[in-house]
């Protein structure tokens, strides 16, 4: 193996490696949004029943 075929190291932090966003943003929000459509649709159905 010569110079030109050696590889040079990939180093990736914690937050690349997770696929998180730098943003900050996450899955939270979308978590958050899914247990309040599961709360009102819970609801809807106790109304009815």
């Amino acid at each position: 193996m010569n110079d030109s075929e050696k590889r040079d190291r990939v180093v990736l932090s914690g937050e690349h490696a997770s696929g998180r966003d730098l943003e900050g943003s996450s899955l939270m929000p979308m978590l958050i949004a899914g247990l309040i459509l599961i709360t009102v649709g819970a609801l809807v159905v106790m109304v009815f029943v």
